[in-house]
């Protein structure tokens, strides 16, 4: 495991500098990993972000990454740092906040060509968050979060849900969207990563994911979340 700090390999303008044939297979990558960072902000548990994993696995591995985890950091960043994150500050913005930074490279990836896997540590909690690209136009798409599998395509604008596992709680998020007149893209309902150990009898979580042509308020994800059922939601734009 490398560490990844401010101290990384950087060219003149403090940007890691990467080699042409490595950006060009990694650029469909990078609105990816600042979208993973943000949404594991997001989903993180707590106030404060104390450390940030980066797993890059399948093909990608083999690239210089670490251009990806310059866009994870200005994910997890944004909106939590009063200055305008970009390539270059991201990393000593990062290191002033006490945020450790780790970066894994593997060269195979279960199910898919490649993956990247975000973890955000706050306190003893961790969250992890799964992604990929997919078809002609390497559309991002979320895999993982809170500990369920999904496939969705990411949009500016979605909300994830944790809640019991019981009928109509989809139809219930979209209600309550609808009425806030916010028009639902894609929903998903996430199911436990396969193991290989048995599953309970009776499963008591689940996760949602919804994406939405506009931002979700975050009154009426409290409203859900208050309701009969639901654990907890958040909502997230890209």
């Amino acid at each position: 495991m490398a560490a990844l700090t401010g101290g990384v390999v950087t060219s003149a303008v403090n940007v890691p500098a990467v080699r042409a044939e490595d950006l060009e297979e990694l650029g469909p990558f990078v609105p990816l990993s600042d979208a993973l960072g943000r949404i594991g902000a997001a989903l993180a548990e707590g106030s404060s972000i104390d450390a940030v994993e980066v797993e890059y696995l399948g093909r990608i591995a083999e690239r210089d990454t670490r251009l990806l985890t310059v866009q994870v950091l200005k994910g997890i960043l944004r909106g939590r740092t009063e200055e305008q994150v970009n390539d270059v500050n991201a990393p000593t913005l990062a290191a002033e906040r006490g945020i450790e930074i780790a970066e894994t490279s593997r060269p195979h990836a279960r199910d898919f060509t490649d993956l990247v896997r975000v973890t955000v540590r706050s306190g003893d909690s961790s969250t992890r968050v799964v992604g990929t690209t997919l078809g002609r136009r390497n559309r991002a798409h979320l895999l993982e979060a809170w500990g369920s599998r999904f496939n969705v395509q990411l949009e500016p604008h979605m909300a994830v849900f944790r809640y019991r596992d019981q009928p109509g709680m989809l139809g219930r998020v979209g209600t309550a969207l609808g009425e806030a007149g916010v028009n639902v893209i894609s929903a998903a309902v996430g199911l436990r990563p396969d193991d290989g150990e048995p599953e309970p009898a009776a499963s008591t979580e689940a996760v949602m994911v919804v994406t939405a042509e506009s931002a979700v308020p975050q009154e009426v994800v409290d409203a859900v979340v208050a309701s009969d059922g639901f654990f907890t939601g958040r909502t997230v734009s890209l």
